[in-house]
């Protein structure tokens, strides 16, 4: 009580607001735009040289999915590999 001055309980779980990757949703989803295709680990590679910022490709992946982009596979993929 003494350092809020309530006897509420503090906020449990993780802060508002969109993590290390929010100030740059618009260079992600431009280059997802621009370059349908891209992987997350290109991407991952992408945000690291043009911005400076490291990140996990499945973190890209979650960021992406929570603004209504998904990951869409075809069978144009799977044809160039060897069985």
């Amino acid at each position: 009580m003494a350092a809020t001055g309530t006897l509420e309980p503090a906020r449990q779980g993780r802060p508002p607001g969109g993590g290390k990757l929010a100030p740059h949703a618009d260079f992600l989803i431009g280059r997802v735009e621009k370059q349908g295709d891209i992987t997350m680990p290109e991407l991952a590679a992408k945000l690291n040289a043009k911005r400076g910022v490291t990140v996990h490709p499945a973190s890209l992946s979650r960021f992406l999915l929570a603004r209504g982009y998904s990951v869409k596979k075809n069978a144009a993929g799977d044809r160039g590999r060897s069985r």
